[in-house]
């Protein structure tokens, strides 16, 4: 028993004790690292886009008072887990260690100095933050010098064989289990609707786009127009919308003017609160509606579908899907917009 532990990292978690890394207040992030665990050196955080956003309003936008915040949550939490959101990120770096049990399990199949980024969420991940070098505040991206323990189940991708920038790879592989899960749900002739504009939308319109066709149709539904042009250039939508998630009237009103019919499947992947109306108001009867954003309250979103009678499926943003992270990297193969959205885009 207390090996398997070990494999699934509950023996990290200190606070409570026995619950695995991510449902723990706080965690070890100590070395050395034991048999069944491997070390990375990190020089860069992807912080998610709902932590992000709530850590710009908590510091005004002030770029050293979010680094302050974030220094504060990884020395009390020993890792990068957002108290007010209760979501990560990833993390880019290369392998340091390796332990002798982790290796034997993979087959030895990962090699000391090979460049990754984590496909597990930081508020799972125990990391330990020796400085901030610097914060890119328009991209979530935040510099540093420090490291990273991952157990014999954690999912992480080694980036040597891409021929793209890091830091591309690494915001195109924080969002990668938005386009897997839509590429999984679409279907010939469905009518799929993304609620939001930023980098899980532009991946999950362009898998929704080549499954829907030829007679299915995809809308991007934005607040902000210049969001909404990308969608337009990277021709991976039939219509774009300019409207306020959180106001489900304006959303449902604007959507009907343009669509003969609700959606089959519905994309929430906003970073703000209170947008789960207007996603459940979109979705037809017997619908998907997919919840990828971490600022979702589940319990809100399953009332009002309880409350508006629709008998619909509500699908939590599992972030796993296997191979995931693959699917998103081929969106940049096959498309240079999107490409072009993740290099220059802040």
């Amino acid at each position: 028993m207390e090996k398997t532990f070990e494999f699934l990292g509950i023996h990290r978690s200190k606070e409570p004790k026995f619950v695995l890394p991510q449902a723990a207040k706080t965690v070890d992030n100590s070395l050395p690292i034991k048999d069944s665990e491997i070390l990375f050196e990190v020089d860069a955080l992807n912080i998610d886009s709902a932590s992000f956003n709530n850590l710009k309003q908590l510091s005004n936008n002030q770029k050293e008072e979010i680094k302050k915040l974030i220094l504060e949550i990884v020395k009390e939490r020993g890792k990068m887990h957002n108290p007010y959101t209760n979501s990560g990120g990833v993390f880019k770096g290369k392998i340091k260690e390796i332990g002798k049990y982790f290796n034997e399990y993979h087959n030895n199949k990962y090699k000391v100095g090979s460049k990754v980024v984590s496909l597990t969420s930081l508020s799972f991940t125990p990391l330990h933050v020796e400085k901030i070098e610097d914060i890119d505040i328009n991209s979530n991206t935040v510099f540093i010098k420090g490291y990273a323990i991952l157990f014999l189940y954690s999912p992480f991708a080694v980036i040597d064989e891409f021929e793209f920038e890091e830091d591309v790879i690494m915001k195109v592989l924080d969002v990668c289990g938005a386009p897997a899960q839509v590429a999984k749900y679409s279907k010939i002739s469905d009518y799929v609707v993304i609620l939001g504009a930023g980098k899980s939308a532009i991946l999950s319109a362009h898998e929704a786009y080549k499954r829907v066709k030829p007679t299915g149709k995809v809308f991007i539904i934005s607040k902000y127009e210049e969001e909404l042009e990308w969608f337009r250039k990277g021709q991976i939508c039939d219509y774009t919308i300019q409207a306020d998630a959180t106001d489900p009237i304006e959303v449902y009103s604007k959507y009907i003017k343009v669509s003969d019919r609700l959606a089959d499947l519905v994309v929430n992947c906003t970073n703000v609160e209170n947008t789960e109306t207007s996603a459940i108001l979109l979705t037809k009867e017997g619908g998907i509606c997919y919840f990828f954003s971490m600022a979702t309250s589940f319990q809100k979103a399953a009332l009002q579908a309880e409350g508006l009678a629709k008998n619909i499926e509500l699908i939590i943003g599992n972030g796993y899907y296997p191979e995931h992270y693959r699917i998103a990297i081929n969106c940049l193969k096959e498309n240079n917009v999107i490409y072009d959205f993740f290099k220059h885009k802040k």
